[in-house]
């Protein structure tokens, strides 16, 4: 997805964290989960061929390819992505690994005939679907007041009066609630939403939480501060997914919400929306419309996409509750001189929520081979192994290679399926190799694979996802990291870990991959620091390991250091490591073995 530099630390911290809501492991705590080896063993027979396989002068040669201005950039429905499908099934067609993409469908001719040979086709390596392409959005929100004898109305128009709004065209109509700043926290008293039914009901609310700057107010205790009041600026991580008002709210069936900013008055919010997006002198200057791609049909929402979640001024809001007789900055101020809620209902006020775009069906490709297991039974569940291939496109004259994102991924997949297809003795169980399209549209590819999946999921023992896999950490950002999760300052350990040689690896609780890690590094001897996740049901972070989360499987997600040439054209092969590609792209492929093989 498209992202800033600034945001991709944030989302680095979402990706490794626990639980926004959990206690934070103590420091001590954390260094029992960073792993040295001391010297790394020889890898079991068994693995050997295909472990061996595993270079760093292979991988760039792939990489060399799939990041060369050939494929412009792999955007997604685009020539470059399909010669890169293209590239991977013609690899894994010579490699022996089998395909489990789509069997081709009969062509049938303006006669009713088909067209396909008396023969049935083989399968192939593409699982082709369709996306729709939304483009020049624009958003309307009509709010109307009927009083006992007249009836007032207002328009606001998106980018203009309010922040964000759907891309899928759409419109709703419902009626107004004001929920105060939709919190509940039973341990302290404060409930926004006691006795208030939200279901159906666009929700207006305040951001953050009462008393900000009031050392009295109960939220200034640590674990609500930190909830509420997270820190700001470019260095300041929040733990875990975070806690989003928006999302709860949603799972109690509002229709939407929308939010005032308790901290920022109108003229910032103005000014916000009137600045446009600064560009440093060294990266390109491109105005160029955007378009969002989406799965038609989905029935399966992630997080994020649960209601529209709109930030608006406080003049919309004032018009919202006119027939209140209250000024949302009398409700903040009320609410915050006796820390009580003050939640209302607003009779006679609807909102119609509106939306419009272009849109047109372009054909996607996910790459699916396998390598089947060697158990008569335990071949039918498997390990499915995956990376996103698709990367921002070309823009003018300017191609966004992605190298690092996600070329090394896409190598690191197909070094496995080399590798497994080489080993001699298969393991028990399948063995699924996946590069997904669509991920940077918001993980489209794995998502239709979890919807449409060609091995049964409640088969499916684990998810291994990698992302961004060739950039070594530096002095600099191993630091970031230590701060980032609380490290004493003067932690021996962590200061003999090799910023080159490190690698943050994050996974599902309760499935033991944590331990399947560690045992797999004794071969490779990477520094690696394991993090278990709070929720198995969603998966942290913004990677394709978030579709096989939110549908509770089993994943793991690597990814290695985040650089400032991240989603920039700058994102080129000759800034990435092979070496670093071949060590990760090993360690995986010891873990998968022995996930396949118990």
């Amino acid at each position: 997805m498209k992202r800033s530099f600034l945001s991709v630390l944030l989302i680095l911290a979402l990706t490794l964290g626990a639980s926004a809501q959990a206690p934070q492991p103590k420091p001590e705590d954390l260094m029992k989960n960073v792993v040295q080896v001391e010297k790394t063993q020889s890898v079991p027979e068994k693995m050997k061929a295909g472990f061996d396989l595993i270079t760093a002068k292979d991988s760039l040669a792939l990489l060399t390819y799939i990041s060369s201005d050939l494929l412009e950039g792999r955007e997604t429905a685009t020539r470059g992505i399909q010669l890169a499908a293209e590239y991977a099934a013609s690899l894994f067609s010579l490699w022996k690994v089998l395909p489990a993409g789509d069997t081709p469908r009969p062509v049938f001719s303006g006669m009713g005939r088909s067209d396909m040979p008396a023969v049935p086709p083989a399968r192939g390596y593409l699982q082709e679907f369709a996306m729709k392409e939304v483009s020049d959005v624009s958003g309307e929100i009509a709010i109307q007041v009927r009083k006992v004898d007249s009836v007032k109305s207002r328009s606001f128009q998106s980018g203009i009066d309010f922040m964000s709004m759907s891309s899928t065209p759409e419109s709703l109509t419902a009626p107004v609630v004001f929920a105060g700043y939709g919190i509940t926290e039973k341990e302290i008293g404060y409930d926004d939403l006691k006795g208030f039914d939200v279901k159906g009901k666009i929700v207006l609310i305040l951001t953050e939480a009462p008393g900000k700057d009031d050392p009295k107010s109960p939220f200034q205790k640590k674990e609500l501060k930190e909830k509420y009041f997270p820190p700001t600026g470019p260095f300041a991580f929040r733990m875990g997914g975070g806690f989003n008002k928006a999302q709860e709210l949603a799972k109690l069936g509002a229709a939407a919400v929308l939010q005032v900013q308790a901290s920022t008055n109108d003229a910032d919010l103005y000014k916000g929306l009137a600045t446009p997006r600064r560009q440093g002198d060294d990266r390109p200057i491109i105005n160029e419309p955007r378009r969002r791609l989406l799965i038609p049909g989905a029935g399966q929402r992630m997080p994020w996409e649960s209601s529209p979640n709109i930030t608006i001024t406080r003049e919309m809001a004032n018009f919202l509750l006119e027939n209140s007789g209250r000024k949302i900055e009398d409700l903040k101020a009320g609410i915050e001189s006796t820390y009580k809620p003050l939640s209302l209902i607003l009779p006679g006020t609807t909102v119609t929520l509106s939306t419009t775009a272009k849109t047109a069906l372009v054909r996607c490709r996910n790459v699916v081979g396998y390598i089947e297991g060697s158990d008569p039974v335990l071949k039918n569940e498997c390990v499915v192994i995956g990376a996103h291939y698709d990367h921002l496109g070309k823009r003018g004259d300017y191609v966004f290679n992605g190298a690092d994102d996600n070329g090394s991924g896409s190598v690191g997949v197909m070094n496995l399926a080399r590798a497994f297809a080489a080993a001699p003795q298969k393991p028990k169980r399948t063995v699924v190799f996946a590069l997904w399209t669509g991920e940077e549209e918001g993980l489209l590819g794995s998502r239709h694979y979890v919807q449409n999946p060609p091995f049964p999921l409640d088969k499916t023992v684990a998810y291994l996802n990698l992302d961004m896999i060739s950039r070594p950490y530096d002095e600099k950002s191993i630091t970031r990291m230590a701060r980032m999760f609380n490290f004493p300052a003067g932690e021996e350990l962590f200061k003999k870990i090799k910023p080159a040689n490190f690698l943050p690896v994050s996974f599902a609780a309760g499935a033991g991959l944590g331990d399947v890690f560690r045992d797999a590094d004794q071969y490779v001897g990477l520094d690696l620091f394991l993090r278990e996740s709070g929720s198995n049901e969603r998966g942290g972070g913004g990677s394709d390991h978030s579709s096989f989360g939110a549908a509770k499987v089993p994943w793991a997600f690597c990814i290695a250091n985040m650089t400032e040439d991240y989603h920039q054209t700058s994102d080129s092969v000759e800034k990435t490591s092979g070496d670093l590609i071949e060590k990760i792209s090993k360690l995986v492929y010891v873990s998968a073995y022995e996930l396949a093989d118990k």
